[in-house]
């Protein structure tokens, strides 16, 4: 988002909605690696089995914490009135994800950056 861009405002509902598809999201990134984790499991040595087991359960309670918060924030979104509106443009710019800051920019109404083109295109913070 550029620094010229003008103050973006969401309804609270469309704010809680656009927060629990991305939670869902994240969970569904969760359900992925503990598949991956899990057909991997096989592959390493007994004696290291009971360590990896331990995280693919943390990975599967990371999915169901991030299900639980999406579901919360979605039954919020459907008890709040749409006439209700908050500025998100400063939570927006403290996203260090850029991908995900982009995404959720374009569901408030602001410009695209085009983060999420391409074949580098997703949510990647190296370090």
């Amino acid at each position: 988002m550029s620094a010229a861009t003008t103050e973006l405002h969401s309804d609270v509902a469309t704010t809680f909605d656009v927060l629990s598809w991305e939670l869902e999201l994240a969970g569904a990134r969760c359900i992925f690696l503990d598949t991956l984790i899990g057909k991997l499991l096989m592959t390493v040595p007994p004696e290291h089995r009971e360590q990896l087991l331990e995280g693919v359960q943390a990975v599967d309670l990371l999915s169901q914490h991030l299900t639980g918060l999406s579901t919360f924030a979605r039954g919020l979104s459907q008890t709040v009135e749409a006439r209700e509106t908050i500025g998100v443009t400063a939570a927006l710019k403290s996203i260090t994800l850029g991908a995900l800051a982009d995404r959720m920019t374009t569901s408030f109404g602001g410009e695209e950056a085009g983060l999420n083109d391409g074949d580098d295109a997703g949510d990647l913070d190296l370090f």
